[in-house]
C-alpha cells in the first residue's frame, strides 16, 4: 500500500482488521475520487456567483429569524420522548400545511411519523429533494430534555424547504420536496429502519438532515455509521415463582439474568478491544419474598464493523442460553433494533464543507471523519445518497444538560440558521446542477457496489479467528414491532 493509501486507511477504517480487509477497496475508492474530483468541484460550486442561490439563502435567514427559531425553542421547552411526540407533530404538520404541503400522518403504522409532500407547479419531472426531520427528546434523571437538540432539526429542515419551494414555484423549476418526519431517534426499534422497510423513502433522489455537534466536520467516502454498528437485544428469562422460605420450589429468573450479565463481563477479554457492550436489567423481579419468575436484560452491542458484531452477538446468545440452562429457566432473545454501516458520498460531504467554510461556520475541523452514512440512517443511505450537516451548536457534549441550555443561546440559534442555509445550499445545487447530480449518482452507485466486496473481505480476514461464525441465523432475529402508544 502506498503511503497515501496507508494514511487514508488509517483514518477511514478504525480497526486493524478493517484496514487489512479494506486495502483493495480503498484503492478503488481513491481512484474514483481522483477521477470525480469532489473537493475541486465543491469549491467551484460554493465560490461561484449565483444570485438565485443567494436569494434562497437570504430567504432561509428571514424565515428562520421570523418564525422557525421560535418553533425550535418551543419544542425545546416542551420535550417529548420517542413515540410520544404528539404536540411536536401537531405543531409541525400544522405549519407545513400553511406552506402548501400535503401531509400523511401515522406513516408505516407509527402515530408520530409523517410525510409532507410538495410538487412544483412546473411538474414533478425534476429531482425529488428529501429532508429528514426529527423532534424526539431524551429521557433523563431530571425529566425529558432536548440534550441532543432534536428540537431544532425539523425547523431547520422547514426553513430550507420553504425557501426552496418558493424558488421552484417562482422560477418554474420542476421537482418535488418531501419532508420525512421521523420519530424516536433515541429509542428503539429504529424508526428510520421501519420507514425504510415500508418503502417510505423510495423516490427520493437525495436526503439531507442536520444534527447538533461540537464541531463542523465532513466525512471521508466509504462505509460507516456515526455510532458504530449496533444490535439492540433484550434477553427475557422466565422461571417459576415460589415463596422465599421454599425457594427450591421455584426457578429464579433473576439469578439467570445475573449469571448472564456476569458471563458477558467475563467474555470481554476474548473480544477485540474496539467493542462497546453495555446493558441494564430494567426488570429484575417484584418483591424480595417471591422468587422472580420474569427478568429482562437489555443490551446495546456495538462494534465498528457488522461482521465481528455478529460474532459477539452469537457468543452473547450462547451465554444467555447457558445461564438459562444452569438455572433451569427459559430465555427468549429479541433483537429489536439493528444499525448498520451506510454509504458516505464525498461529493456531498465536500460541498457541505465548502459552504461551511464560505459561511464562516464555527468549529471547523479540516481532518476528515470516518464514513458515517449520514448518521444512524445506514440502511437508507445504502439506497439513497445523502448528507448529515453538522455545525458547532454547543460547547457541551451530546446528551448533556449543557447542550440543552445552548439550544436557547446564541451558539445554538446561530448554528441552527447555518444548518438550514447549508441544507438549502446543497439542495439548491443538486436541484439546478445536472453535473452534480450525475457525480453524486455515479459515486453512490460505485460505492454501493463495493460495499458487498468489503463485507466479503472482512469475513475472509476474520475467518482464522472466528471461523464460520460470521452470521446469526435468521430464526434468531425477531420481527421488529412498533410500540403501541396511545395518544394522551
Amino acid at each position: 500500500m502506498t503511503p497515501l493509501l496507508l494514511a487514508l486507511a488509517l483514518v477511514t477504517q478504525s480497526t486493524d482488521i478493517e484496514r487489512e480487509a479494506a486495502a483493495g477497496i480503498l484503492r478503488q475508492i481513491d481512484s474514483l475520487e481522483a477521477r470525480l474530483k469532489p473537493t475541486e468541484n465543491a469549491q467551484r460550486l460554493a465560490s461561484r456567483n449565483d444570485p438565485a442561490r443567494d436569494r434562497v439563502l437570504a430567504r432561509v435567514a428571514t424565515v428562520w429569524n421570523s418564525e422557525l427559531q421560535g418553533v425550535s425553542d418551543w419544542i425545546g421547552h416542551h420535550p417529548e420522548v420517542g413515540w410520544h411526540e404528539f404536540q411536536a407533530v401537531d405543531t409541525l404538520t400544522t405549519l407545513l400545511r400553511t406552506y402548501g404541503f400535503q401531509i400523511d400522518t401515522g406513516v408505516a403504522g407509527m402515530p408520530t411519523a409523517f410525510v409532507a409532500r410538495w410538487t412544483s407547479p412546473a411538474g414533478a419531472g425534476g429531482p425529488t429533494l428529501g429532508l429528514i426531520a426529527e423532534y424526539d427528546a431524551l429521557r433523563g434523571t431530571q425529566g425529558d430534555f432536548h440534550g441532543d437538540q432534536h428540537n431544532a432539526q425539523s425547523p431547520v429542515a422547514f426553513a430550507a424547504a420553504r425557501a426552496l419551494i418558493e424558488y421552484m414555484r417562482d422560477a418554474r423549476v420542476p421537482g418535488r420536496v418531501i419532508i420525512y418526519g421521523t420519530p424516536a431517534e433515541e429509542v428503539d426499534p429504529p424508526a428510520k429502519t421501519i420507514l425504510w422497510k415500508a418503502g417510505v423513502f423510495k423516490g427520493a433522489d437525495i436526503l439531507v438532515r442536520s444534527h447538533s455537534s461540537t464541531e463542523a466536520r465532513r466525512d471521508r467516502p466509504g462505509f460507516g455509521v456515526c455510532c458504530l454498528n449496533i444490535d439492540a437485544v433484550k434477553y427475557t428469562f422466565t422461571g417459576r415463582p415460589a415463596h422465599q422460605l421454599t425457594a427450591w420450589n421455584g426457578r429464579n429468573a433473576l439469578e439467570a439474568a445475573v449469571q448472564f450479565y456476569s458471563a458477558v463481563d467475563h467474555l470481554r477479554s476474548t473480544w477485540r478491544p474496539d467493542h462497546r457492550v453495555q446493558g441494564v436489567i430494567p426488570e429484575g423481579g417484584i418483591a424480595p419474598n417471591v422468587v422472580p419468575d420474569h427478568t429482562v436484560v437489555d443490551y446495546f452491542i456495538r462494534f465498528p464493523d457488522e461482521v465481528y458484531l455478529e460474532h459477539i452477538a452469537r457468543m452473547m446468545d450462547d451465554a444467555a442460553k447457558g445461564a438459562a440452562q444452569m438455572t433451569e429457566t427459559d430465555v427468549a432473545i429479541t433483537r429489536y433494533g439493528e444499525y448498520r454501516d451506510g454509504i458516505t458520498v464525498s461529493a456531498l460531504e465536500e460541498l457541505f464543507f465548502a459552504y461551511a467554510k464560505k459561511f464562516g461556520a464555527p468549529g471547523l475541523q479540516e481532518e476528515k471523519g470516518r464514513p458515517a452514512g449520514y448518521e444512524e440512517t445506514g440502511w437508507v443511505s445504502r439506497e439513497i445518497p445523502g448528507l448529515g450537516v453538522t455545525v458547532r451548536s454547543s460547547s457541551f457534549a451530546n446528551h448533556t444538560y449543557g447542550m440543552r441550555d445552548d439550544t436557547f443561546a446564541d451558539i445554538g440559534h446561530k448554528a441552527f440558521l447555518l444548518d438550514a442555509q447549508l441544507e438549502a445550499a446543497v439542495l439548491f445545487d443538486f436541484l439546478t446542477r445536472p453535473e452534480l447530480r450525475a457525480a453524486v449518482t455515479e459515486e453512490h452507485r460505485t460505492l454501493a457496489g463495493l460495499q458487498g466486496q468489503y463485507l466479503a473481505a472482512l469475513r475472509r480476514v476474520y475467518a482464522p479467528e472466528i471461523g464460520a461464525d460470521t452470521a446469526l441465523s435468521k430464526e434468531s432475529r425477531a420481527e421488529i414491532r412498533i410500540p403501541q402508544v396511545k395518544r394522551p
